[in-house]
């Protein structure tokens, strides 16, 4: 039996036990590191495709009193052991280590110990093969990540605009909103499509359409759909946000990720754009719909969304991410 930490963004620890109770999987939860703790019987496939954790590693507990004495045959046979299991699933080529001290000459014997016994190459950063090493309660443990990038790097995504949304984020805001097979989901400001390609991989919907004023937007977010294979799901057009030529209460779930003012827009036309598209928002939001909405302008968003008498605010979330803390807002109508 194996230990495996899925852990996420500091923020999203909700969404992602909210994802493993679905899945009718026993865990415990590691607050301080923002990660769930599974067990299953092999190291790899992980249960299900995991869409709220940004990384799974295997976790190795070793009753040892310092690092060094991980070099130990017994330690470091099962620790090469559960790698190359896991070397079996995945091509890897690269390795570091990720540890406080890790330019240190134990950490750094052990770095180069394990690229020789797995035919890796030690890279200081970007590496495929992250071996993290830190103090537990009863000694030191060793993670194993699973895979040669981050869970939250998604194989279809092949174009990024600029400040193109994090996927794990995405796929939390999705699950935040809630899964309805009914929903006609609209997202305003498609961008990359990340957000609606991680509605549709999450269950069927009766309406799946994007859109965006920006040419380059919208093939961005056509080649990701089409990579992902959702291209007869989804449809993007080349609408105003602010002036949307669909009927009135004919959207039961709207999804945007605002301009930060930062890569994209600036915070004076923010001011302009954030309360048109929430006017607009409203207007084709259904009795029963709800909006699922990220920025980093969070006095701006909150103070948009109170001014406006017929939607309130059922839920914020702060996230971080990358080094900024976008705040999400669940809202409903009133």
């Amino acid at each position: 039996m194996y230990t495996i930490e899925l852990a996420t963004w500091p923020g999203l620890l909700p969404a992602l036990i909210d994802e493993v109770e679905s899945e009718q999987i026993a865990y415990t939860v590691e607050h301080s590191r923002h990660a769930v703790m599974i067990d299953q019987r092999q190291v790899w496939p992980l249960r299900w495709p995991v869409r709220c954790a940004q990384s799974a590693f295997v976790v190795l507990d070793f009753a040892v009193p310092r690092p060094k004495a991980l070099l130990g045959q017994q330690y470091f046979d099962e620790i090469i052991r559960t790698a190359q299991l896991i070397m079996q699933a995945h091509q890897f080529t690269t390795l570091q280590i990720d540890a406080a001290g890790s330019d240190s000459t134990v950490m750094q014997r052990i770095a180069t110990e394990l690229a020789q016994r797995l035919n890796l190459q030690v890279v200081p950063n970007e590496a495929e093969f992250v071996v993290r090493i830190r103090p537990s309660a009863h000694g030191w443990q060793v993670l194993l990540r699973l895979t040669p990038r981050p869970l939250g790097t998604r194989s279809w995504r092949v174009c990024n605009m600029p400040g193109a949304m994090n996927a794990v984020v995405a796929a939390a805001m999705v699950r935040w909103a809630g899964i309805y097979d009914d929903d006609r989901v609209l997202n305003v400001g498609v961008g990359s499509a990340t957000l609606l390609i991680e509605r549709a991989q999450m269950g069927a919907a009766a309406q799946l359409v994007g859109c965006d004023v920006s040419v380059d937007a919208q093939l961005c977010a056509q080649q990701n759909i089409n990579a992902a294979q959702l291209q007869s799901r989804i449809d993007v057009y080349d609408w105003d946000a602010t002036k949307l030529p669909i009927a009135d209460k004919s959207i039961d779930l709207i999804m945007a990720d605002l301009p930060f003012g930062q890569l994209i827009g600036t915070h004076n036309s923010n001011t302009q754009l954030y309360p048109a598209v929430i006017r607009e928002a409203q207007r084709v939001l259904s009795s029963r719909g709800r909006m699922v909405l990220i920025s980093h302008e969070i006095r701006l968003l909150y103070q948009t969304l109170v001014a406006m008498e017929t939607l309130r605010i059922v839920d914020e979330l702060q996230v971080e991410v990358g080094g900024m803390h976008p705040v999400m807002y669940l809202v409903q109508p009133t």
